[in-house]
């Protein structure tokens, strides 16, 4: 006969399922949260960008004639609008900016919801350096450098510099201040950190037999000593092993680094762009520390919406071009309104091509398409931006909550914090930017795993890397907006900073002249302001002539 079963093992049973009950609850209502979490994809206009590739036809013919000009902007990014805005400094007006996109910015774009703005992509700019003269200009009319002090320093808009803690590092359990891992280091990783730091500095101050920086931001202003330029031959991650860095927390924050900035891996980073991320910002202020940065809430797009401010005249959004062709008197610009799907045009003595550089093989016609540029030689890392609404702020151990806070065990570069500059308390509601590089497969394979998969998919992998830092932070998220770039920026691959391919990118074609950072082979606001000023110097040195 089975053994009767004694009252205190009766209760301790009802215990036990009453308790595995309450566990199977709070199982489920965490699986049912994470489920209901509202998710959309959003991104920008690329089925436009693939008809146009493929060849498709866009458009219906129109009755009204061409718009003359005298310039015509291709593209409003960040290039774009530079353009735009050192035309008018130099009193020319007579021109128009062509956007396919609903909203101006490119990569630089930016959104908003009822708790904060917050950016599409990028979201901050270094201190400028003395030969940064187009940023110091801007910064200065905008008033985010207020002044100068004795030593000639400039001195920033407090509101505008990153309040602090700038940054931290998820390890070991909890947050560290600073992204350069300092617990559970060896004394070998310290020394070979130090020794990295000081390797940096030395190329930091390093000046060519040219009498340039060894590093310089835009990079066009750097040195051309073949000493330092050889090492775009090499990889980032050859070069730490010819020099003797093998260190496991040095190496994942090399990586880092070059993945914040290029989307791309130490293996696929040439050396020369790897030490630039160092080595090139060497600007200063009398109000902050030199490693600071400048920031807003919706990150670069603050500098959008100041840039846009004196153009709404010029601008024309929805507007995707699909023909640029020279009839000899003319650069004839054909677009499509995505309102109406008509076909109309700009007829105007010069045209500035600011859109990612690799778009044009597929827009200039005749003459214009005769191009010496390699463009199987171009690469572009994609990324994937999430903005996140919670209702609190991620509670975590270890330093406080900074605007930058990223994981050492994450394929993603962490969150920034939208509402990390407001002056206001920062407790409630807020919105984090998340930011994953494709970076771990070739370009095209990652390409295709970020346009193929759904945004329910995207989602639940976000929130299981944010867990990893927050536990439980899927309890606190209101909502989560995707924003795939497929081609989010170029790759400063080995050999192309100071290759033929990208100095061909350069030449201006005839009456059509190029702006986008793509022609640094650097993804940033001032290689792509400079690029677009450079552009403009040379349609009005152009015109003055003629």
């Amino acid at each position: 006969m089975p053994r009767p079963i004694s009252r205190s093992l009766f209760l301790k049973g009802l215990v036990g399922l009453t308790a595995g009950a309450t566990v199977g609850k709070l199982w489920y209502d965490w699986m049912q949260a994470k489920a209901s979490i509202p998710c959309k994809m959003l991104g920008p206009s690329m089925s436009i960008g693939h008809k146009l590739r493929d060849g498709a036809t866009l458009g219906r013919k129109s009755e009204q004639p061409p718009e003359e000009c005298k310039v015509t902007i291709i593209g409003a990014g960040i290039s774009g609008l530079s353009a735009a805005w050192w035309l008018k400094r130099q009193g020319m007006t007579d021109f128009r900016i062509l956007e396919l996109e609903s909203h101006v910015g490119g990569n630089s774009a930016s959104g908003s919801n009822r708790v904060s703005a917050y950016p599409w992509g990028a979201h901050y700019v270094p201190l400028a350096n003395q030969e940064s003269q187009y940023v110091r200009m801007l910064f200065e009319e905008l008033g985010i450098i207020a002044g100068y002090d004795s030593t000639e320093r400039p001195i920033y808009n407090e509101l505008f510099l990153c309040h602090e803690p700038q940054e931290r590092l998820f390890k070991d359990g909890s947050f560290q201040e600073g992204l350069v891992p300092k617990r559970g280091l060896q004394k070998s990783d310290s020394r070979q950190i130090a020794k990295f730091f000081e390797t940096v500095k030395r190329f930091r101050d390093t000046v060519g037999s040219d009498g340039k920086p060894a590093f310089a931001i835009p990079l066009d202003l750097s040195s051309t000593d073949q000493a330092i330029v050889s090492l775009d031959k090499l990889s980032m991650s050859q070069w730490l092993q010819d020099n003797g860095f093998d260190s496991k927390p040095l190496l994942w924050y090399v990586n880092y680094c070059c993945r914040d900035d290029y989307g791309s891996a130490l293996e696929h980073v040439s050396a020369w762009a790897g030490l630039h991320y160092f080595a090139g910002r060497r600007g200063n202020a009398a109000n902050a520390e030199n490693n600071s940065i400048v920031t807003w809430p919706e990150g670069n797009g603050f500098l959008v919406d100041k840039l846009k401010q004196g153009l709404k005249d010029q601008i024309i959004s929805g507007a995707p071009v699909i023909a640029v062709s020279d009839s000899g008197s003319a650069v004839d610009t054909v677009f499509v309104r995505s309102e109406t799907g008509e076909c109309l045009s700009t007829k105007s003595e010069r045209v500035i091509f600011a859109a990612p550089r690799f778009i044009s093989k597929f827009l200039l016609k005749g003459d214009l398409a005769k191009s010496q540029v390699d463009f199987e030689a171009l690469s572009y890392a994609p990324w994937l931006v999430a903005n996140i609404t919670l209702r609190t702020v991620p509670r975590a151990r270890g330093t406080a909550l900074a605007w930058d806070n990223v994981s050492y065990y994450s394929r993603s570069l962490g969150y920034v914090v939208a509402t990390h500059q407001n002056i206001t308390t920062r407790a409630g509601e807020t919105v984090v930017t998340y930011y994953l590089p494709l970076s771990g497969s070739d370009p095209n394979v990652a390409r295709h795993e970020l346009l193929s998969t759904s945004s329910e998919h995207w989602s639940k992998v976000i929130v299981a890397d944010l867990e990893q830092m927050h536990p439980e932070i899927s309890k606190d998220i209101i909502a989560i907006e995707l924003w795939p770039w497929g081609h989010g920026m170029i790759r400063p691959s080995v050999g192309f900073i100071w290759g033929d391919t990208r100095r061909k990118m350069k030449e201006s074609q005839g009456k059509v002249f190029f702006a986008h950072s793509d022609m640094s082979g650097i993804s940033n606001f001032e290689e792509a302001q400079y690029h677009g000023i450079k552009a403009a110097q040379g349609v009005l040195d152009q015109l003055r002539r003629s």
